[in-house]
């Protein structure tokens, strides 16, 4: 094939003894690991890493560059099936977020060539004899947070691995403070992987128009970066934070399945629990903890079951100036979204670094409960909104003066509840069962679903 070399991207990668580095158009970006972590690794698991993270940080790049394609200096990736369906399911919530149509998307990525110069794929694995350890994806969020607990409860020990994403400017201060708080507390293993080419997210760096596309194989791209510490720790388990929202779909004006987070859903994490089983030969599984849960009650589960661990939580992109000194920037609807769970379940923001009262006029816009023009992602796909309500709602009956909680009470879906708590009003009764109880959820390896279900059955009950 004859290639105008100025249509395509270029992209090299290589590693050394501290870790991996790939070259956007001769610019380096690197991911290195704990000496312990990377240099046991023989040289085809190395090489296996190299190609899936050369491939899977830049393949969206054609489209927010308007590039024909990506010229690589590495192998066709093992997994490039895998990463080429959960980018593809990935692709009508993007457009929709980015404001073009979903088939433009679809037809560019469908187009895109992909050239692999440095010759035959790596085919590896390798299988060892398990611990009960689970390697968690952990942000210091209520999912992680939780899983981190039910870890604890169930036996498994927990190895935490953060990868810090360069466009989050403030996140990694207050993450570290919070690492370091919870080793010195908890005596847990802790580490956090600095991912330069996270930057290629980030449009203003990188000269594109900001984009929602490049996060539909994400959690794909962290299993592959997780390996090392998989084989190290002879881990079991990699657990993700998907809660059972993961799974909703919305409506597409085109006619598509959309959802907003599919590396999420309960489907992707089977297929990536066959690609761990692939890679280690069975030796481990990958799954979701808090699957049956919905947001509010994760939210429940961490303040009421488990407040020694619930004083960590860290949810906010830290992406706005206040962020700087604070972990909760209080601008953004993720932080909005936590406030009223949080508030809504009675237990106290403050108590989680919440620095300012979210329930104003000031702050409207980022609830989507509220129509918010703020919000961005899952909040403005609408999916959390009912839930959100839910929290709202709550937080009313518990602060019936609230000025901002009365107006809102004009607009809810909740208006004309009578009797005694709310006990007159049928959507609400129906509601609040959905939210706050376990729902079923494939994605839990099958020796721990009993154990799990359990323990927040009895956590939600007593609370």
């Amino acid at each position: 094939m004859l290639l105008n070399k100025d249509d395509y991207l270029r992209v090299d990668a290589g590693y050394d003894g501290e870790g991996l580095e790939i070259r956007l158009n001769d610019d380096p970006y690197r991911v290195e690991y704990p000496e312990n972590v990377w240099d046991p690794l023989d040289d085809d698991a190395k090489r296996l890493i190299v190609d899936h993270v050369a491939f899977m940080s830049t393949n969206y790049l054609p489209l927010v560059l308007k590039k024909k394609g990506v010229i690589y200096g590495t192998r066709r990736p093992m997994l490039e099936s895998f990463a080429f369906k959960s980018t593809v399911y990935d692709l009508p919530s993007s457009a929709l977020l980015d404001g073009f149509p979903a088939v433009d998307y679809i037809r560019r990525y469908y187009n895109t060539d992909f050239v692999f110069e440095g010759g035959e794929t790596v085919v590896w694995n390798k299988g060892y004899r398990p611990r009960d350890r689970a390697i968690i994806s952990f942000t210091s969020g209520k999912e992680s947070l939780v899983t981190l607990a039910v870890c604890r409860e169930l036996g498994i020990e927990p190895v935490l691995v953060n990868v810090v994403e360069p466009s989050n400017i403030y996140e990694e201060k207050h993450r570290r403070k919070l690492f370091r708080e919870l080793g010195e507390e908890f005596g847990v293993e802790s580490h956090m992987l600095r991912h330069e080419p996270g930057a290629f997210h980030d449009g203003r760096r990188m000269g594109y128009k900001p984009s929602s596309l490049g996060w539909g194989s994400q959690l794909l791209y962290y299993l592959v970066l997780f390996l090392p510490f998989m084989l190290r720790s002879r881990a079991r388990y990699v657990f993700f934070g998907n809660e059972n929202s993961c799974d909703k779909e919305a409506l597409h004006p085109e006619g598509f399945r959309t959802n907003y987070c599919f590396d999420q859903s309960s489907d992707w994490t089977q297929q990536m629990d066959s690609v761990a089983r692939l890679l280690t030969r069975g030796s481990a599984r990958v799954g979701s903890l808090v699957g049956p849960l919905n947001e509010i009650a994760v939210t429940q589960v961490l303040h009421a079951g488990y407040p020694e661990l619930a004083k960590y939580q860290m949810s906010c992109f830290c992406e706005d100036p206040p962020a700087e000194d604070h972990r909760w920037c209080c601008a953004c609807s993720k932080c909005a979204r936590t406030n009223a769970f949080i508030r809504g379940l009675g237990h106290d923001p403050g108590r989680v670094g919440f620095w300012e009262d979210m329930f104003n006029e000031e702050h409207a816009g980022l609830f989507s409960a509220l129509g918010g023009a703020q919000t961005f992602g899952f909040d403005r796909s609408g999916l959390g909104r009912e839930e959100q309500e839910l929290a709202l709602y709550m937080a009313a009956r518990r602060e019936p003066r609230n000025r901002f909680l009365k107006k809102y009470m004009k607009t809810s879906m909740y208006n004309g509840v009578s009797g005694e708590g709310g006990a007159g009003n049928e959507r609400f009764r129906r509601d609040y069962e959905f939210y706050m109880t376990p729902q079923p959820y494939p994605a839990i390896p099958e020796e721990l679903r009993d154990r799990v279900y359990a323990l927040y059955n009895r956590v939600l009950s007593e609370s």
